[in-house]
């Protein structure tokens, strides 16, 4: 009887982690084991989720489909020298810890560029990524794995794209092939389409990106991109959308009731903040009791809370923050929507996890893009889609047309909605990564 396929997957941001990405490489996991593979995961150590970047939700543990073994390898940001006994602290460090940090890390990414030019680390010279000292231990977990029980490919998903270049160590060591999953454009600017970071780091790109057997991207606008880019290798430039997990959508839909604007996720500095909150406020006079409901951190990480508290609208002006709401009672939020918000910068690059999870709750969805924005392209057919300018104007108008739109939504509207937007299933999307890589092993 022949063995199982066996995957090697890397990923940084895996739980605990709240980061972006989790929930997609939850799905390519997921993907993975229910198509019969076995999936090894190499992913960073708790320590640094919880002490450095404070960016952890114990609850997606549990989202961990059952049979992944999962291998943490430790990683810091910090040079050696940063532990240091309380009694050996400094004056400068102990009076404005925040600026030494910031510092210390700065001087921490400078040291990791030097040490690419140091003999046996030419490739990764001048390369711009703070996650290089990532790369030999994964390769080393790696190489134990393949030991312990051999694998058949190497997925990685980046960012950090540091695992891009473990990947391909990994592949050329192990004799198997090797493919990259782009979250994130690397040396694409997301939001101009410029080229961004130092020659030396579009050279490793370039390097990878062209030894790799396959590259898979979020939406079709990236995926262009890099065939256009590198043409040699455009034909294995694929799409593999985000799209919404079932279990974040409530069995019923909100269509009755005093409306209520919710919006759901991670706030960032990203979004179009000034206009939303500016908007909400110029439009609420003409909204009567509706209210703008928000759950989900401020920011990806600690630090940037209290900056990002400061945005928020007060609750007199009709604004609820409700906190970070774990996975599990993300439908229930949704439950009491009557439209979903879904702000996101940039243009055709930019598509926005949240806004398949919007599309498919059965309700009107207000839209804060710039026009061709990928976003918007997503939402494009949506029975209830409402879209709005960047700017505040535009916003408050949006909101009025959405609760107008809202007033007159019915079971039937709801039904109408989720039927349409059934194709944007996660598990449909990402499925696509799974048949590939199986035409590749010859699975």
């Amino acid at each position: 009887m022949s063995r199982p396929r066996r995957l090697l997957f890397l990923a940084f941001w895996y739980p605990p982690s709240r980061a972006s990405g989790v929930h997609r490489a939850l799905a390519i996991s997921r993907a993975f084991v229910d198509a019969g593979w076995e999936v090894a995961v190499v992913t960073v150590d708790e320590r640094f989720l919880e002490e450095e970047v404070g960016s952890v939700d114990l609850s997606l543990l549990a989202e961990v489909p059952d049979g992944v073994e999962i291998r943490r390898v430790p990683f810091t940001t910090r040079r050696p020298s940063a532990v240091v006994p309380i009694d050996a602290i400094g004056r400068f460090r102990a009076n404005v810890p925040l600026l030494w940090n910031l510092l210390d890390r700065q001087l921490a990414r400078r040291v990791d560029r030097m040490r690419g030019r140091l003999p046996g680390g030419g490739r990764l010279a001048g390369v711009d990524e703070r996650y290089l000292r990532w790369i030999e231990p994964v390769v080393a977990e790696g190489q134990e794995l393949h030991r312990c029980t051999p694998v058949d490919h190497v997925l990685a998903t980046g960012n950090p794209y540091a695992a891009f270049e473990a990947a391909r160590r990994l592949s050329a060591d192990l004799g198997v092939s090797f493919s990259l999953d782009y979250r994130d454009p690397w040396t694409i600017d997301v939001f101009s389409g410029d080229e961004v970071l130092s020659m030396p780091t579009r050279r490793l790109e370039a390097e990878i990106i062209e030894e790799a057997a396959a590259a898979f991207h979020v939406n079709q606008a990236l995926a262009d991109a890099y065939a256009e880019r590198y043409p040699r290798v455009a034909e294995r430039q694929h799409v593999a959308s985000n799209g919404f997990d079932r279990n974040s959508i409530p069995s019923n839909a909100c269509a009755e009731g005093a409306i209520s604007f919710g919006l759901i996720g991670t706030l960032n500095a990203q979004w179009p903040l000034a206009a939303m909150f500016d908007g909400w406020r110029a439009a609420r006079p003409d909204l009567g009791d509706a209210t703008f409901d928000f759950a989900g951190h401020l920011g990806y990480f600690g630090r940037s809370a209290a900056v990002l508290q400061r945005e928020l609208p007060l609750e007199s002006e009709g604004f609820r923050y409700h906190g970070p709401v774990e996975k599990g009672a993300v439908a229930s939020f949704y439950a009491k929507t009557r439209v979903v918000v879904v702000p996101a910068p940039g243009g055709a690059f930019v598509t926005s996890g949240k806004v398949f999870e919007a599309a498919a709750i059965g309700v009107p969805v207000l839209c804060i893009q710039g026009e061709g924005g990928g976003a918007r392209q997503v939402l494009d057919g949506h029975p209830g889609a409402v879209f709005a300018k960047p700017d505040s104007a535009s916003v408050a108008e949006g909101f009025l047309r959405a609760a107008e739109l809202a007033a007159s939504w019915r079971a039937d509207d709801v039904a109408a909605t989720r039927a349409w937007a059934a194709h944007l299933k996660r598990d449909l999307a990402v499925s696509s990564i799974v048949k590939e890589v199986e035409a590749l092993v010859g699975a």
